[in-house]
């Protein structure tokens, strides 16, 4: 399952947008709670959906 179908399951309003190449950020209710340039990896879905549920 897709990180954002999973947080549309839980009712949240999730963001995810990529961009140029190595670009991934995720937002929650306008808030950025992932940027993988800032992060240096990127975490299994179970790992980001709970950046987004928390």
């Amino acid at each position: 399952m897709s990180l954002r179908n999973a947080a549309r399951e839980r009712g949240l309003d999730v963001k995810v947008g990529t961009g140029t190449r190595g670009q991934l950020q995720i937002f929650r209710d306008g808030t950025k709670v992932f940027d993988y340039r800032e992060a240096g990896n990127l975490p299994p879905t179970a790992e980001l959906l709970k950046l987004v549920t928390s």
